[in-house]
């Protein structure tokens, strides 16, 4: 488990997720794919600050993994 959670951590630590859209309902990443907004934005974002926070959350998330991880070991 403590190898597949390493391997998992280093694979989103590599992975680069640039976006280049965003509208109310979804946004869309450089290499093509586009995903729903889990609820509609109540505001116009540029992809500037949404990139931001897309990067915030994959930060926070790393973070969690890798304190239960610590946590585990």
């Amino acid at each position: 488990m403590k190898a597949k959670t390493k391997q998992l951590i280093k694979k989103m630590e590599e992975q680069i997720c640039k976006v280049v859209r965003v509208t109310k309902t979804e946004f869309e990443l450089e290499n093509g794919d586009v995903y729903p907004h889990a609820f509609e934005l109540d505001e116009d974002i540029t992809v500037e600050e949404f990139q931001e926070l897309l990067d915030s959350s994959k930060s926070m998330l790393l973070n969690h993994i890798k304190e239960i991880n610590k946590d585990n070991e």
